[in-house]
């Protein structure tokens, strides 16, 4: 009887934990390529993440994690959640224990709908010196899958650039083909998309590489072994199919950190702490708090300005619009280049239509000034500015592909008349605001004016009345 009440003792004790024990959000997928190969954005998780207005407002971060399926990526991804779950309550950055942590779950498989870019439902918000910053931890499923779909491959690609302000590479001690190939596309994109992206790409490159294979020269320190030890391997390559990627391991702005060997990091997204040896929980640490702790230096920026929550939900809304429409079909990586920078021109010219327009009436303008031009002149004069921007956006486009250059003119024409209609309609109503305004300003005027001229007709009549004598008061 009493082994039955310790048993239901410790039942109950068990139930009491897991209800008082908080379920962490889960990972949703952002971007996908649905079951018929189209690529699609799920707006719903869009709304939650960037474009809520508790977080749209703030300067954003966002980590992504690649490598090749079953390999530990899941697990990493987790172990940098639980650091950031530390920041983001003022805690110092550790790994901590398996019985107190939360299970983070990464949904992943070989199905292709599973493919595409995964966010964790939840930022992390940082804040430092009275600023305060959002973090996103995203994982690009199916992003080594070179062989793959070659038509949806690059717009993941560059969705997955445009996404990124910190890539971590999680490679083989060795590089191995898949990662290469990887690379050189990789690095061939980031080149052609100097000039092309809508915001600044990629700001820091991490290979974090697993199973280093010298036990003694792990962490940061031993990076440069290991970097001309790759290099000098494709060097002897008889072919030259990977000199960007070496050009990329002699940047100094690629960072590289061994983690020692042995079949040690978990392969599920559930791996536990004690499935480590304590060097290896050592150096996983090192690199987690370096990376976590690297963040505030690094905020996603454009033109020296930092870049929002929001600002990055509506451009990637737009953009994935545009990439889902039949025209825009690309068969190499430098027709997707000229696509973006024809797509940032667009963006640029709608902007610049914007502050004209701005310009033609200000907020501060006065009831004068409105008044001076009524709305038919008005129309007529931002009409013709469209005109001289579509010209100027035509001569602006790159490529041979007519009918993407016919999709983007459609767009830009459309936005343009959008922009146009409703300056329009707010312009006329303050005209017709204004007109009323002064009007009754002239009027209060002319009749402030009357009563004294009335007076005075009014004794000139009485002094005549009387003989020339004033009526005296009543």
């Amino acid at each position: 009887m009493l082994t039955m009440l310790t048993m239901l003792t410790k039942i109950q004790l068990a139930v009491k934990k897991m209800g008082n024990r908080q379920i962490p959000p889960p990972a949703l997928q952002l971007v996908y390529k649905d079951s018929d190969g189209k690529l699609q954005l799920n707006e719903r998780v869009l709304q939650s993440c960037f474009l809520q207005k508790k977080v749209s407002k703030y300067p954003l971060y966002l980590i992504c994690g690649i490598g090749e399926r079953r390999k530990g990526k899941s697990s990493l991804l987790n172990y940098i959640l639980r650091a950031l779950h530390c920041l983001e309550r003022g805690q110092p950055v550790n790994l901590g224990q398996d019985d107190d942590l939360p299970e983070f779950e990464w949904r992943s498989g070989i199905d292709s709908v599973t493919k595409g870019i995964w966010i964790w439902s939840k930022p992390f918000i940082l804040e430092r010196n009275g600023e305060k910053m959002a973090v996103f931890v995203l994982d690009m499923e199916g992003s080594l899958d070179i062989e793959g779909d070659q038509e949806i491959c690059p717009k993941l690609s560059a969705l997955s650039m445009l996404l990124s302000s910190h890539l971590i590479i999680h490679a083989n001690a060795t590089l191995n083909t898949t990662e290469l190939d990887y690379l050189e596309k990789y690095v061939n994109w980031s080149k052609l998309m100097e000039d092309s992206s809508l915001l600044q790409h990629l700001q820091h490159l991490d290979v974090l590489v697993r199973d280093s294979k010298d036990p003694d020269r792990c962490g940061r320190e031993a990076v440069h072994v290991y970097l001309q030890h790759e290099r000098e391997k494709l060097t002897m390559r008889e072919d030259s199919k990977y000199n960007l990627v070496m050009d990329t391991l002699r940047s100094p702005s690629v960072s590289c950190f061994l983690l020692p060997p042995g079949n040690k990091f978990p392969k599920s997204s559930q791996g536990t702490l004690a499935d480590m040896d304590e060097d290896f929980r050592h150096h996983l640490t090192t690199y987690i708090s370096d990376l976590v702790e690297g963040i505030w230096p690094h905020h996603q920026n454009i033109s020296g300005e930092k870049i929002t929550c929001g600002h990055v939900g509506k451009e990637l809304k737009d953009l994935v619009s545009i990439l889902q429409r039949e025209e825009c079909s690309f068969t190499s990586s430098l027709q997707m280049s000229n696509f973006l920078r024809n797509w940032k021109q667009l963006k640029t010219f709608l902007q610049a239509y914007q502050k004209y327009l701005d310009q033609q009436s200000p907020d501060d303008a006065s009831a004068l000034d409105i008044f001076g031009v009524r709305p038919p002149e008005m129309k007529s004069r931002v009409s013709k500015k469209i005109i001289q921007f579509q010209e100027k956006y035509t001569l602006s486009l790159r490529g041979d592909n007519a009918a993407e250059k016919e999709l983007l003119m459609e767009e830009m024409t459309s936005q343009l008349t959008e922009k146009q209609e409703r300056f329009c309609d707010k312009y006329s109503k303050r005209f017709t605001m204004c007109t009323i305004n002064i009007g009754s300003a002239i009027g209060g005027t002319a009749l402030g004016m009357v009563g004294p001229i009335a007076g005075e007709v009014g004794f000139i009549g009485l002094h005549n009345h009387s003989g020339g004598q004033r009526a005296p008061r009543s």
